[in-house]
């Protein structure tokens, strides 16, 4: 009876796909439940309200928000700066979990 014998390319080969193949798909789990734990109103919100009160803003308060497409987010903001009110615009990025905001 011959016993057929591996070679050791061929198992680190083989444990280096094996290990790869573990390494991404856990990666795409955990980015996929991260996007769909932010991709909704209060993460847009708050987000947005904290820039703004890094930027200075006082007496932050939200208009109202929007989808502006499948991720992004469009928040209006009524914000009180120097003793002026005044409203600002606010874009929040659920994929990139980004917020951006014009001074």
């Amino acid at each position: 009876m011959k016993y057929k014998r591996f070679g050791r390319r061929s198992i680190k080969q083989a444990a280096y796909i094996v290990v790869l193949g573990l390494g991404f798909s856990g990666c795409a789990t955990t980015t996929d439940a991260n996007y769909a734990y932010r991709n909704n109103t209060d993460s847009a919100q708050s987000r947005c309200v904290e820039l703004a009160r890094t930027m200075g803003y006082r007496d932050v308060g939200v208009d109202s928000i929007e989808r502006d497409g499948r991720a992004e987010w469009d928040v209006r903001l009524v914000v009180q700066k120097d003793g002026k009110n005044r409203k600002e615009r606010c874009e929040y990025n659920a994929r990139t979990d980004r917020v951006r905001m014009d001074d």
